[in-house]
């Protein structure tokens, strides 16, 4: 299947935070998937807040396709990483995580996170 967008865990957490407008046509309008990396990073952000995840984690279920990593996925993420971390020292494993699912799917990477910036596949809002 093929999915226009993969949604990082950034931008998802910006949207449920109340800022729709810049997330919202790609969010409810786009064919779309999210890594199951990024679902482990909303999950654990929320449970440190002691706030509840379950409508947000259904919510996504419903709107997104959930993409689990192969091993090759693992081997381009890391090798993403690599590289990156020379440029921009807070780009960690999952960011990596993110953008070679992106690339896997040929579809755009959405984050709020700058450390995408300037990246192949990748649009940051």
């Amino acid at each position: 299947m093929s999915y226009k967008y993969v949604i990082d865990s950034s931008a998802w957490i910006e949207y449920f935070g109340g800022s729709y407008e810049r997330l919202k046509d790609i969010i409810e309008h786009e064919k779309i998937a999210t890594s199951v990396a990024a679902i482990a990073e909303i999950v654990d952000k929320l449970c440190r807040g002691n706030l509840s995840f379950v409508k947000e984690l259904r919510y996504i279920q419903t709107r997104s396709a959930i993409l689990g990593i192969s091993v090759s996925d693992a081997v381009v993420a890391a090798k993403i990483k690599n590289v990156l971390r020379k440029e921009k020292p807070k780009f960690g494993l999952v960011d990596g995580i993110h953008l070679a699912t992106a690339l896997r799917e040929n579809a755009v990477l959405v984050s709020t996170d700058t450390d995408f910036a300037g990246l192949r596949n990748s649009l940051v809002i």
